[in-house]
């Protein structure tokens, strides 16, 4: 069966006797222009062993070529926009190839929602060169700081408009912004954590809430990593690679802290926690420093 060979990330092409199938699946130009280069005339297997997302995105790629209704959901349309970009099924190729069903998908069902654009960016962690290569990533960080800034103002309003009404309205509540996009952007790594918070603030996103991010994602990455002990860590390979990870969170969180100021956003609580996990993560002498001067502050 193909689907079977296709753990092994090779396609039988003796499995293709009908012009129909061969017509199919040659919707595939990564398919089509490997048998174009092949010097022998009876090759009957492909390698594909590059495919992003290995042989559950072909076999998805595979089944769309068969006329197979292929469901595209937030948990696979990253991979399928990457793997579609890798195997060139584009409306060159054929009419309403996958690449632009992928593409219609993310305009509908991603773009316009913060959840779905964070959950399929998490999905982007695992496909990370090639997500890049067809501007996926950039893609999903834009419209989630969009929807963010959006999604203050909206908030701000209606702020306003509990204030100033003469009627009663419904009770705002001050954590709104905040509760459900940093809850949702602690699922990211580092790296896209970083990304996420750096286009938010260029888009002009209020420092508080940015704290409040900042806040949250440090109390999640750090959960399960904090070492009480320093003598614990001594002998312990385990222990170090948890001391270094350690670090490094609590370096580049430290790094991302707004400004230093007498009124800073930031809680007393948090900064005092943050500078005893640098402490005993061994951070650089210039991350302690700056904590204790925020402290002092």
């Amino acid at each position: 069966m193909l689907f079977e060979e296709l753990r092994f990330h090779h396609l039988n092409l003796d499995s293709f006797k009908t012009p129909y199938i061969q017509d199919c699946i040659l919707e595939i130009e990564k398919i089509r222009k490997l048998l174009l280069e092949t010097k022998d005339t009876k090759v009957s297997r492909i390698n594909l062993t590059s495919l992003p997302g290995g042989s559950d995105a072909f076999e998805l790629a595979a089944k769309f070529c068969y006329g197979v209704n292929v469901e595209i959901s937030i948990s696979n349309v990253a991979l399928l926009r990457c793997a579609t970009r890798f195997m060139k099924m584009t409306e060159d190729i054929s009419e309403k190839n996958l690449e632009i069903r992928t593409e219609v998908f993310l305009k509908d069902a991603v773009f316009s929602n913060i959840s779905n654009l964070i959950s399929v960016l998490h999905c982007c962690e695992t496909l990370l060169l090639i997500s890049e290569e067809v501007n996926l990533v950039s893609q999903l960080t834009n419209p989630i700081a969009n929807n963010a800034c959006k999604e203050q103002l909206t908030f701000g309003l209606s702020k306003l408009e509990y204030n100033f009404s003469p009627k009663p309205v419904q009770c705002i509540d001050s954590e709104t912004p905040s509760a459900w996009c940093g809850k949702s952007l602690a699922v990211l790594n580092l790296d896209f954590f970083q990304r996420v918070l750096s286009v938010v603030k260029i888009k002009g996103l209020k420092q508080d809430i940015i704290s409040k991010f900042l806040i949250n994602y440090a109390q999640n990455s750090l959960q399960g990593l904090f070492i009480k002990d320093l003598q614990l860590v001594k002998g312990s390979f385990l222990d170090l690679d948890l001391q270094k990870r350690q670090r490094i969170i609590v370096e580049t969180i430290a790094g991302l802290l707004p400004t230093q100021s007498r009124k800073s956003t930031v809680p007393m609580a948090f900064l005092s926690s943050l500078l005893k996990s640098a402490i005993v993560a061994s951070t650089s002498t210039s991350c302690r420093s700056d904590l204790e001067m925020r402290i002092g502050l």
